[in-house]
């Protein structure tokens, strides 16, 4: 025989013993998947897990039943990590609960039954478990509302680090960082341990913020030195004036102007309310004294404003007042009128301003620190003309004919210009006019009789 024809007898050969062999095969493995399967019937397959809990060979009763031990039972989590200690919170406050029938549901498909055997053949090849995970109901209303109120609860804002005026001594107080809840990670936190069945506790996730001005940086900014200083005396002593001026002034102190920075009065001071502890003094309205809250931060105003023209700064806006004030002379006031009248001054110089106002003994001043000044700053006046008041009379039938009462006294009014020189050494270096302003007289009032005046008893009869 030749060779060729012995090759093709050997290759009949074995494809006659593969197909034999091929149906055997297929035979015994359906036989095999068959009993498997028979066996599972009514069981979980093997190698099943929901939450890392083991199913497997358990009918779907006992498995339910062991959830509801293992998994089901969590009603409540601690949250730890909150300062003060610790807070427990139920499940049901959260909004959290168990979805069990989906749950259940996903279990019968992919760990029993005809629809699940298919994975359980892969998982024999594969050799690898199926994890499932259960089904959770969220309401994301109440979820979302703890988690805002339980920031809001520990949120601490950074502080940044500040200059303590105290008269001519000037301080640093160091900053301090901030805190506050990384939301959507405690939401994660917790539908992860409510997943898991974790009776433990949860530990809140704190995010740091760091203040955005330190200690070390104020220390650098060369303002424990007093550059100028101005002051007024507190008149009138009126009570709730003074009480209003030391609020204005508190506002005020320790403000730091940086290089270049406009300083206006209405964004640090702001509006007088009660809230803010403002009480009624009288103000100036309509060319009259009346009662308004906050009387007595023109005075705040003016007297910065004197100290910002020393310093030799800018002014950006500055208005007078309408009458003439007793605590300057014509021409120094700045009268301020939130959203009509502002105070603003620019740092035209090339480093930092610190702002010290101080009320003591009745008397406001205010001191700007920084490196001392090269040059020197007069104010002056000039071209004033002042303007009688004028007289005014009142008639009254209640005063006899002829009498006269003095009601008001009255105030002279003002034009007047107001310049700034600076100088350096003796030599004057500018000349700059700064305003002029025009004051309305106050009339003098006189009240005069017009009727006729008599203390006779009524000698009428009685009818």
């Amino acid at each position: 025989m030749r060779l060729t024809e012995r090759l093709a007898n050997i290759v009949r050969h074995k494809w006659v013993r593969i197909i034999l062999v091929l149906p055997a095969l297929l035979i015994i493995a359906a036989v095999s998947a068959g009993v498997d399967y028979c066996c599972y019937s009514g069981r979980i397959y093997p190698g099943i897990y929901l939450n890392e809990i083991s199913l497997g060979g358990l009918s779907l009763k006992e498995a339910e039943s062991k959830l509801a031990a293992e998994l089901w039972s969590l009603e409540e989590l601690r949250l730890s990590g909150i300062e003060g200690g610790e807070m427990t919170i139920s499940l049901a406050e959260l909004g959290i609960s168990w979805d069990r029938k989906k749950t259940m549901d996903g279990i019968r498909e992919a760990g029993s039954g005809r629809h699940g055997y298919p994975g359980r053949l892969r998982r024999l090849w594969t050799r690898s478990p199926l994890h499932l995970e259960g089904a959770l109901k969220v309401q994301p209303g109440r979820l979302d509302r703890f988690l805002a109120d339980l920031a809001k609860e520990v949120e601490e804002k950074p502080q940044d680090a500040g200059f303590i005026v105290q008269g001519v001594e000037v301080s640093i107080e160091k900053e301090r960082e901030g805190r506050f809840l990384k939301e959507g990670q405690l939401r994660k936190r917790i539908l992860d341990a409510v997943s898991k069945g974790q009776s433990g506790e949860v530990r809140l996730p704190i995010g740091i913020k760091q203040a955005n001005r330190t200690a070390a940086t104020l220390a650098g900014y060369d303002v424990d030195q007093v550059m100028i200083s101005f002051s007024t005396d507190v008149y009138p002593p009126i009570p709730n004036r003074v009480h209003n001026i030391g609020l204005g002034a508190k506002a005020i102190n320790g403000y730091l102007l940086a290089p270049g920075e406009i300083f206006s009065f209405e964004a640090v001071v702001g509006d007088s309310t009660r809230e803010k502890g403002y009480r009624e003094a009288p103000v100036i309205v309509g060319g009259k004294l009346v009662p308004g809250l906050g009387g007595g931060l023109c005075q705040v105003s003016s007297t910065l404003y004197n100290a910002a023209l020393l310093a030799n700064l800018a002014i950006v806006e500055r208005y007078s007042h309408s009458l003439t004030i007793g605590y300057l002379p014509v021409g120094r006031d700045a009268t301020i009128s939130i959203g009509h009248a502002d105070l603003k001054f620019k740092n035209n110089r090339d480093h930092h301003i610190l702002i010290g106002a101080e009320l003591n003994e009745g008397r406001l001043t205010f001191r700007l620190f920084g490196p001392p000044m090269e040059e020197r700053v007069e104010i002056f006046s000039s071209d004033i003309v002042r303007l009688e008041p004028p007289v005014h009379y009142e008639e009254s039938d209640a005063l006899p004919e002829g009498a006269q009462e003095l009601v008001e006294r009255g105030r002279a009014g003002y034009h007047v210009k107001t310049w700034r020189v600076v100088y350096r050494g003796d030599r004057e270096i500018s000349r700059e006019l700064l305003s002029h302003d025009h004051y309305r007289p106050v009339p003098t009032v006189y009240r005069v009789g017009t009727g006729s005046f008599s203390n006779k008893p009524d000698t009428k009869a009685a009818g």
